[in-house]
C-alpha cells in the first residue's frame, strides 16, 4: 500500500545466517505515487541474531530517510519484536540496547516518522535486498530506479507497481 499523499514510505528488512554469523539489510524508500526514491543494501559481517539485523535495518532506514527528505516518513517492518522494543516506554537493557537507543534518538526530533508492522509480503523488495546482501556480500545504494534487482522484480510481475 502506498503512503498517503505527501508522505514517503521506507520498507526495511534484515536477514541473518546463524552458521556464518553474517547478516544483511535491505531498504527501499518510495513516494506516495509508488516511485522509488532510493534502494539500499548492506552486508553485516558480524551479526549475532535476526533481531539484531532487523534493528540495524531500522536504524539505517530511518537515518537515510531523515537525510533524504523533509517530508513525513512511514517506516514498515515485518518484525514485531523490534517494533515493540523501539516503542517501549521502559529502558531497554538487552545486548541490543545500543541499537534501540540509536533508533529512539533518531525518532526524537521534530520530524514526523511513523513505524508500522506489516506482513513480509508487503516488503518483498527490501526482503530480497537483505537476503542478497547477506548471501552475496553485496552493499550498495541506488537512486530512483537504478537498482536492476528491483527493475527485474517489477518487470517479472513479482512486485506490482
Amino acid at each position: 500500500m502506498r503512503p498517503q499523499t505527501g508522505w514517503l514510505k521506507v520498507n526495511i528488512d534484515g536477514s541473518f545466517d546463524a552458521l556464518s554469523e553474517k547478516g544483511g539489510i535491505g531498504i527501499v524508500m518510495r513516494d506516495w505515487e509508488g516511485r522509488v526514491i532510493f534502494a539500499s543494501c548492506k552486508t553485516l559481517n558480524s551479526c549475532h541474531s535476526a533481531l539484531e539485523a532487523e534493528l540495524v535495518a531500522c536504524r539505517e532506514g530511518i537515518a537515510l530517510a531523515l537525510q533524504w527528505t523533509l517530508l513525513p516518513v512511514q517506516v514498515e517492518t515485518d518484525c514485531l519484536v523490534a517494533l515493540q522494543m523501539i516503542q517501549a516506554k521502559e529502558v531497554e537493557r538487552s545486548e541490543l540496547a545500543f541499537a534501540v537507543r540509536e533508533i529512539k534518538d533518531l525518532l526524537a526530533g521534530s520530524r514526523e516518522c511513523l513505524l508500522r508492522k506489516v506482513h513480509r509480503s508487503q516488503i518483498l523488495v527490501s526482503h530480497m535486498l537483505a537476503n542478497k546482501s547477506r548471501s552475496e556480500n553485496l552493499s550498495g545504494f541506488w537512486c530512483e530506479n537504478d537498482c536492476t534487482f528491483i527493475s527485474k522484480l517489477v518487470i517479472d510481475d513479482i512486485i506490482p507497481e
